[in-house]
């Protein structure tokens, strides 16, 4: 679960922060007129101080401050943890939650209004090189990459139960400007997960519930894609992490959960992604091509790290099946830089007609 709430006044959160079923050893957080219990081992962490520390929702930790725009965040993710982020904007102040630990917390509200957007429809027509990073980077990172290499795609995880990264320079503005420049963007989206894994959020074992599921997620992706102006024929990809395709009601239940997000997405007008290892959930992909029971995605990312900067996706996936739908995430979570500027991402090579 992941909500924010936004105030401008002081008050104390202690009672609504600390849940009774937790009975371990805590310690009080004051931060801008804000008083909150959590677990004494949790790290308490001052972004001012330590403005390139990522603020990762995949641990248990409380961030303070406003989330840097330069974060040294790993590519890779873990299953969502409960954390808190207490943050700035102007006048007010925003809580982000995750987990269950708060669920007292779970009040949305709108965000502050955003400039004007630029309209786009993403990825477009784009063949070459990718990269994905937890974090989207600062302007200044995206300039320096652009002038130094030859990435002119880049992965954005826009939403989703299980994102784990804090986003703060992922704004309309940011994405407009990157479309201004040339970039493609892939949009992502982090949702329930296979219930035969060990993540925290997953999909109902029921085909019904599992349809509802993706549906909603869908529409949740559609709402975060438009706000960042992204229009109606965007593909928005759905990361559906490795889990056991030897598990037959795990894998039905996946393949119900993305049909769902297949059709959600298609009857809004955007076009459906599904990104997942090569492995299980593009092996169950492969498997399923021709099975009426479910709708079939529009593009595939597969990610096979065999270092092959090509959309050859082996015995894994044949030739013949997404041609000019297809991104290969060739190489998992390194370090690369250009003009001085180091982030640490997954390498992709994009070929989308």
């Amino acid at each position: 679960m992941r909500a924010s709430i936004v105030a401008s006044s002081v008050i104390t959160l202690a009672a609504i922060l600390t849940s009774p079923v937790h009975a371990e050893q805590e310690r009080a957080v004051s931060y801008r007129g804000y008083e909150l219990n959590v677990p004494a081992d949790w790290p308490v962490i001052d972004l001012a101080k330590n403005p390139t520390e990522c603020v990762r929702f995949d641990r248990n930790a409380v961030y303070l401050g406003k989330p840097g725009p330069d974060q040294r965040c790993g590519a890779g993710m873990g299953p969502t943890a409960d954390a808190v982020l207490i943050e700035p904007v102007g006048d007010q102040t925003r809580v982000t939650v995750t987990g269950d630990r708060y669920a007292a917390m779970a009040t949305r509200v709108d965000e502050a209004a955003e400039p004007a957007k630029v309209r786009t429809v993403q990825p477009g027509v784009y063949t070459g090189l990718g990269f994905d990073a937890c974090a989207a980077p600062s302007q200044g990172a995206m300039d320096a990459w652009h002038g130094g290499s030859q990435f002119r795609a880049i992965g954005v995880y826009i939403g989703g139960i299980h994102r784990a990264c804090a986003q703060p320079n992922l704004t309309p503005g940011w994405v407009g400007t990157q479309v201004k420049k040339g970039w493609h963007l892939i949009p992502t989206y982090v949702g329930l997960q296979a219930p035969c894994t060990s993540f925290r959020h997953r999909i109902d074992l029921n085909a019904d519930a599992a349809r509802r599921q993706g549906r909603e997620a869908a529409s949740d992706g559609i709402a975060q894609a438009s706000r960042l102006g992204m229009n109606p024929g965007t593909v928005i990809y759905n990361d559906m992490e490795a889990y056991n395709i030897g598990d037959g009601p795990c894998s039905a239940a996946v393949m119900s959960f993305l049909s769902g997000w297949t059709d959600q997405l298609r009857e809004r007008g955007y076009r459906s992604g599904v990104y997942s290892s090569a492995g299980s959930g593009i092996t169950d992909l492969v498997r399923n091509h021709d099975n009426r029971a479910y709708s079939r995605p529009d593009h595939v990312w597969f990610a096979w790290w065999n270092g092959q900067a090509n959309v050859d996706g082996g015995k894994f996936l044949p030739a013949d099946r997404w041609l000019g739908g297809r991104i290969h995430q060739y190489l998992g979570g390194h370090d690369e830089s250009y003009n001085g500027v180091t982030i640490n991402i997954d390498s992709n090579f994009v070929d989308l007609k």
